[in-house]
């Protein structure tokens, strides 16, 4: 089994400095002021090797860049599809962060308890795969209703609901957000499916005596 890589200083200095941006704003500009606050942030995580550190950083730096499309994703004068890029951008990158974080956990749980990396996931695959939520799928389906209500709503304005229609524009975003839907719905199956079947004892290889 691989040691741990320790936590240096030049490794530590490169973290912080690629992080420190993000708190820059918050800071005024001061420099050490944003790299004290990155230096929190990740200390939170409580962090003891290289790796475990790579993947606090990870959290933190796809959780600000989530904030700042969706933050973006809010500006007036933004075309609907522009909108949706940035939310699904956003959403892609929570799902990173998600996933870094899981993996951290499970490094943390291998180093506190001893056991080896691979068996540091103890929960049965079938009950995480029925546990975990899937971010993209519930974001595109909050976007689906949120353009239909903004078609009411522009419907409504033009005097009644009578011969509701989406906009081309609303048209091509809900199709794409619709086949995008189906699409995940089916590679989730897929996954789950192969995940399964690589868990059942059957697709294990027999010890030979």
């Amino acid at each position: 089994m691989s040691l741990p890589s320790p936590i240096t200083p030049a490794i530590l200095e490169t973290v912080l400095g690629h992080l420190s941006g993000h708190f820059m704003t918050g800071a005024n500009g001061d420099l050490p002021t944003a790299r004290h606050a990155a230096s929190r942030m990740l200390a939170a995580y409580k962090v003891e090797t290289a790796e475990e550190l790579h993947l606090a950083a990870d959290i933190v730096s796809f959780g600000f860049h989530a904030l700042e499309m969706l933050s973006e994703s809010a500006a007036p004068d933004l075309s609907l599809n522009n909108k949706l890029r940035l939310r699904t951008g956003a959403v892609s990158l929570s799902r990173e962060t998600h996933k870094a974080r899981r993996a951290l956990d499970q490094l943390q749980r291998a180093r506190l308890t001893g056991a080896p990396k691979m068996e540091a996931q103890t929960a049965p695959i079938a009950e995480q795969a029925a546990a975990t939520p899937d971010p993209t799928a519930t974001d595109q389906a909050l976007d689906l209703i949120k353009i239909a209500r903004e078609a009411i709503q522009a419907n409504g304005k033009k005097g009644g609901m009578h011969g509701f229609s989406l906009n081309h524009q609303q048209r091509r975003a809900a199709e794409t957000i619709a086949a995008n839907l189906r699409r995940n719905k089916e590679e989730q199956q897929h996954r789950d499916a192969a995940k399964l079947a690589a868990a059942s004892p059957a697709s294990q290889p027999m010890a030979v005596s």
